[in-house]
């Protein structure tokens, strides 16, 4: 044990009866007031930093909002067609290709009306697509893509009606096949 140890286990009774002075009570009191004092000091400082957020976003919420309704609309430009929408020489051709190849499918079809149906009808789809490129034809800038799309589509129209007539050529080779099979029987 060292020497303030041993003070203060001889003197216990003593310390601890011992009040503090006036004097001491004071000066605790005036340094919590000092503390209580900072405390103050800086709420109303938050309180108008808060408020002063709070006017800064709503300003510029109005502003926004105000800005938003103002429609600017782009400068007119008049675009010149100095020659008539013509269509590319490859669109013809593809057109005749799909009559006749729909042409076809109308004759084969005779015997699978249901399935000519479905056939017909994703036919009409795609070619209602080609009709809504080529009526964009005449106001698009960029007619380049327009065409590169609308002869896609063509390609597109043929291959499936290929696929489709080779459907009804399998179909009636599977009958054929079958009746001869029949006959054979008998």
């Amino acid at each position: 044990m060292n020497k303030l140890e041993e003070f203060i286990e001889n003197n216990r009774e003593e310390i601890d009866a011992a009040n503090p002075s006036a004097e001491v009570w004071e000066r605790l009191e005036a340094e919590l007031k000092k503390k209580n004092a900072k405390k103050f000091v800086l709420a109303p400082m938050v309180k108008w930093s808060a408020a002063a957020a709070v006017l800064l976003m709503v300003g510029l919420g109005a502003y926004f909002i105000i800005k938003k309704d103002k429609v600017v609309e782009p400068p007119f430009v008049e675009v010149k067609n100095e020659a008539p929408v013509l269509d590319p020489p490859e669109i013809p051709q593809f057109a005749q290709m799909i009559a006749l190849k729909q042409e076809e499918l109308k004759t084969l079809a005779k015997d699978q009306p249901e399935l000519y149906q479905k056939f017909t009808s994703d036919i009409t789809q795609l070619d209602s697509s080609y009709k809504a490129l080529k009526n964009q034809l005449s106001i698009t800038p960029n007619r380049e893509v327009l065409v590169e799309a609308m002869i896609q589509n063509l390609e597109l129209q043929l291959n499936v009606l290929n696929q489709q007539l080779n459907i009804i050529h399998q179909i009636k080779q599977s009958k054929n096949y079958s009746h001869e099979k029949i006959d054979q029987r008998i």
